[in-house]
């Protein structure tokens, strides 16, 4: 993928995980900015996705539910929409303790989309 703005050219070797065209639009084409906001989800939003274990092995659902909650800003705003709608979902449940026997699914889910996402990123990052 590959944003031209102001004769920026910011070549991405991204997966059709994510759709940056968000980020390019609010960020006016600053790759400098792109690469932060990238740099910040490897970091926190991925790191952030190993709670899930720990808070579903003490049924702590509602916690599961605040924790969608903050990753779902950074997940849309990469643009990985599958993901978010994933997330939204475990939001929900976890805010409502409801479908408790889908928590775990969607957990696994995450989780394992998120690492895709990271991999992906860490490899973008490299072409910036």
């Amino acid at each position: 993928m590959s944003f031209r703005n102001n004769n920026i050219t910011i070549a991405l070797i991204i997966m059709s995980k994510l759709d940056l065209t968000y980020l390019n639009e609010i960020s006016g084409g600053d790759k400098n900015f792109i690469r932060e906001m990238l740099e910040l989800f490897v970091v926190t939003t991925a790191s952030e996705a190993d709670q899930y274990d720990a808070l579903l092995a003490n049924s702590e659902y509602e916690r599961i539910g605040s924790l969608a909650h903050k990753m779902k800003a950074p997940v849309q705003m990469l643009g990985a929409n599958d993901l978010f709608e994933t997330i939204r979902s475990l939001e929900v449940y976890g805010k409502e303790r409801s479908n408790l026997d889908q928590i775990p699914v969607l957990i696994g889910k995450v989780k394992s989309e998120i690492l895709l996402l990271k991999e992906e990123i860490v490899e973008g990052l490299k072409t910036i």
